[in-house]
């Protein structure tokens, strides 16, 4: 059981490293380039958007597409995975490919990290009804005191950002900027008109879109897949924190009542939160303290007063505070050609379904801690059904002569055992267990 244990323990350690290991680009080479590869998202930007669009852009490289359509509906993300893909079209328009944004259907925009996104690309098209920008940045860890200060450092950099992003593809840098330090957004006629878009598209749907741009109709269209998806999920801290302290429960009530199947099932969860906080690029002394929270919880199997559960489910939270507290920064720094602030932005918070579910939770582990110890120790003094030890002081009958130093049969309590004895006793001696060595008992003739 405790080998079995630590191999799933090994296996995690694993998982974990691998996840933080970088991905490396494979490079393609073409001799003819050409054609469309169509995108579309419909999602709050965070590490699994970021996935799907490093692989859409590998996807058209690899098969030499010079052109991408990106349809793009979002409310916007947090900063670290925006940059991440901005940093993929900027890849992609230097590896001699135009990137297009549309805002598509009628009833979509582009707001906060999605603005961003969408000015970083070669072309912007919106269609009637669609609307783009509100791009001010939540900023969180500034420390005490200089929260007016940073701020206006912050919104003025993320301006000065969004500002070279839309110059360097040829649209009005000032309007866009408004986007940054008033939370403006336009209309697709607004944002035409003030030059923020390259076009309108007189069409309410994808396909005419599609067809405005002059994409073959064949041409299909891909949106993020199962592990992009899955990224998403995981990435969420507010679901990985969750899930981390999900999977300590099962592996802590397995150690109570051992099945393995609750261990495995707990490690897995446990793999999958650290992937998913280690995608999400959650502070490491927001894992750490949640890790010492783990360690003070198990620590209860020793203590078993519910105090060590109570505290190590105190330190858990704080750390997963600690992760909102302390969002990932950007993967770059400031420059003037790539003007990032260092306070990182996120557009992430914590609902309060999570702030119950939390509760919840660890009050489940800090109570069935105790209960489950309680049972535990109940059970202990049920005697085994097989125990032999229960049959001392019980009497019984020889059913064969015994010597001794010999071992005969008698029938105690219904049963035929394997006694041993110091005397001579001989078939139908009635007798008591007076010791028991495994499972033969040792009798005496019982004198009456």
């Amino acid at each position: 059981m405790k080998s079995l244990r630590l191999v799933l323990a090994v296996a995690l350690l694993l998982v974990f490293a691998a996840q933080l290991a970088p991905a490396h680009a494979q490079s393609t080479s073409c001799a003819t380039k050409g054609g469309f590869y169509v995108a579309s998202l419909n999602a709050d930007i965070d590490p699994g958007t970021a996935d799907f669009m490093a692989t859409t852009v590998s996807n058209a490289e690899s098969v030499c597409a010079t052109n991408i359509v990106f349809i793009l509906v979002t409310n916007g993300g947090d900063g670290a995975s925006m940059e991440s893909m901005i940093s993929s079209i900027t890849s992609y328009q230097q590896w001699g490919g135009n990137f297009s944004t549309v805002v598509a259907p009628t009833g979509s925009y582009a707001f906060s990290a999605g603005s961003y996104i969408a000015e970083s690309s070669n072309q912007i098209y919106m269609e009637p009804g669609t609307t783009i920008g509100s791009a001010t940045p939540i900023v969180s860890g500034i420390p005490t005191g200089e929260e007016n200060s940073t701020m206006t450092k912050d919104i003025n950099a993320f301006s000065q950002y969004m500002m070279s992003l839309t110059q360097s593809n040829g649209r009005n840098f000032t309007a866009t900027g408004l986007m940054v330090t008033g939370g403006v957004s336009y209309t697709s006629d607004v944002a035409l008109k003030y030059h923020v878009i390259n076009g309108i598209i007189n069409s309410s749907s994808v396909q005419g879109a599609l067809i405005y741009l002059g994409v073959p109709a064949n041409t299909p269209i891909n949106a993020p897949g199962i592990g992009s998806s899955l990224i998403s999920i995981l990435s969420n801290p507010n679901v990985s924190s969750l899930l981390f302290l999900l999977g300590i429960f099962f592996v802590f009530a397995d150690i109570f009542h051992p099945t393995i199947i609750l261990s495995v099932v707990g490690v897995a969860v446990i793999a999958a939160a650290l992937f998913g906080l280690g995608a999400f690029g959650a502070s490491p002394l927001a894992v750490i303290l949640m890790i010492i929270g783990v360690a003070f919880i198990f620590l209860e199997v020793k203590t078993a007063h519910g105090i060590s559960a109570t505290v190590g489910v105190v330190i858990f939270v704080v750390g997963f505070l600690l992760i909102f507290q302390f969002p990932p920064a950007t993967s770059s720094a400031p420059s003037p050609t790539n003007p990032i602030p260092q306070q990182p932005a996120s557009f992430s918070g914590i609902p309060d379904i999570t702030y119950a579910l939390l509760v919840a939770l660890g009050a489940t582990i800090i109570i069935g801690s105790v209960y489950l110890r309680s049972i535990r120790e109940a059970l202990k003094k049920i005697p085994k059904v097989n125990d032999p030890a229960v049959l001392i002081g019980r009497e019984g009958r020889m059913e064969s002569d015994l010597t001794p130093g010999g071992k005969g049969v008698a029938m105690i309590s219904s049963e035929e055992w394997t006694v041993t004895s110091s005397q001579n006793l001989q078939r139908g001696d009635p007798v008591i267990v007076k010791e028991v060595h495994g499972q033969t008992l040792a009798v005496e003739k019982l004198e009456k």
